[in-house]
């Protein structure tokens, strides 16, 4: 019964390290920062441009929030924007100081009606100051890698709250960078600040949902929703309403009806928060934006009626591109069919919804913007479903600590509960 005398007995009872929860969860944080960090390394050092055409603008705006003079911010962006675009394969015409002047002198001559729309998403080159102000030029580069490495961290706490057990949830941050997401949250531009957002959202949502931590779950939901809108309006507004309307239109399915209620209340106040102060300002809206689709960037005079023309644009986006790219390589749609698969069947109903409506998002946000050019980066939400139903399909089961999700009871069980004792 007694431990040899070789062996002390603080030795015998004390609990291994990995036993502590603590420990065991900054080793997740750990590995998951590596993981992350190694591969978003390989999507940014691939063949592709690291930079778009729209990278001078939120750089612009980011070195004048860091202090910068107007000439020295539109000359860095210009230099980091040039550097970015000459990495790709389509290189723009011309050797890299063509490009920097071309690109420096941008502000002077580009419609304001155009340069608005980006100034009035101050999200991301807000979030670069701080690497701005300690890096100079430099750190407009590693607050997007910063950005990036913090998708991954997101995707695995988003994988945790839906009840992916740890080995599953760094395989769907892995999946998550292998797929066109990782692609576009490697890029400078606003799609990592955008995604990370959109991640946060949906773990706040399902915390709350599954009533695992209903007050920190709203605030990280509403807090994470209102940065979604200062970083891209139009996935702001998409994520909301769709949290908004699929918790008040599944009301009569899931018995927690006050946790459903909880969601849609934050998802709408933010969402009636963001039109409010877009009208009160005077922001471009959905209508400018249109407008900026249809005459080429201002280029061209308004168009009537540019809602009208959105529909047969959206219709001829989806046959004419969409449609036959998905047909030319069935991987695309296998992995969408297996990923609502892996939803459906291992992840718990009150924890998919969510997930699956912010890939109806990304579709959308690409419909109301009929850009070919830009269809692949403004549908890269469209791929966060995928990598978590993929991932959900390499265990037997997803991690239930909850009890099953209660349904409504039907009208004669609830009739019947009121006459037993103590009812």
């Amino acid at each position: 019964m007694w431990p040899p005398s070789r062996v002390r007995f603080a030795d015998v009872a004390a609990p291994r390290l990995l036993d502590r929860p603590w420990a065991r969860a900054a080793l997740l944080v750990a590995v998951a920062a590596l993981l992350g960090s190694g591969l978003w390394l390989l999507r940014w050092s691939g063949s592709a441009a690291t930079a778009t055409p729209d990278t001078f603008w939120y750089a612009r705006d980011a070195f004048r929030y860091a202090g910068w003079s107007e000439p020295a911010a539109d000359r860095a962006a210009a230099d980091i924007t040039c550097g970015g675009l000459m990495r790709g394969r389509s290189r723009p015409a011309g050797t890299r100081p063509d490009c920097v002047r071309y690109r420096t002198a941008l502000p002077g001559v580009a419609p304001e009606r155009f340069q608005r729309i980006f100034t009035s998403r101050p999200g991301y080159p807000l979030l670069t100051v701080p690497f701005i102000r300690v890096m100079g030029k430099a750190g407009f580069s590693a607050a997007t890698a910063a950005l990036g490495v913090a998708c991954g961290l997101a995707a695995v706490l988003l994988a945790l709250a839906i009840g992916l057990r740890p080995l599953q949830a760094l395989v769907a941050e892995a999946l998550f960078y292998l797929l066109p997401t990782g692609l576009w949250g490697s890029r400078m531009l606003a799609e990592a600040p955008m995604m990370l957002c959109v991640m946060l959202a949906l773990t706040g949502a399902v915390l709350v949902l599954r009533g695992r931590a209903v007050i920190s779950g709203s605030a990280l939901l509403a807090g994470a929703l209102a940065l979604l809108c200062v970083v891209k309006p139009a996935n702001g507004v998409a994520l909301a309403a769709a949290l908004a309307a699929g918790a008040v239109l599944l009301l009569p399915v899931f018995a927690s009806r006050r946790t459903f209620l909880a969601v849609a209340g934050v998802a709408a106040l933010v969402l009636a928060g963001n039109l409010w102060i877009s009208s009160a300002l005077h922001l471009p809206g959905v209508h400018e934006t249109l407008q900026d689709t249809f005459t080429w960037h201002f280029r061209h005079p308004d168009v009537p009626h540019p809602w009208h023309r959105l529909p047969g644009a959206a219709r001829k986006l989806w046959s004419d591109e969409i449609g036959p790219a998905m047909l030319e390589d069935l991987l695309i749609p296998a992995a969408f069919l297996f990923a609502a698969a892996g939803l459906v069947s291992r992840v718990r109903w009150d924890a998919a919804w969510p997930v699956a409506a912010a890939g109806l998002t990304g579709a959308a946000v690409a419909s109301v913007h009929p850009i070919v050019s830009e269809t692949a980066r403004l549908s890269a939400v469209a791929w966060i479903p995928v990598a978590f139903g993929l991932a959900a399909l390499t265990a037997r089961t997803a991690e239930q600590p909850d009890e099953d999700v209660p349904s409504r009871p039907k009208r004669l069980e609830a009739e019947t509960a009121d006459l037993t004792p103590g009812g």
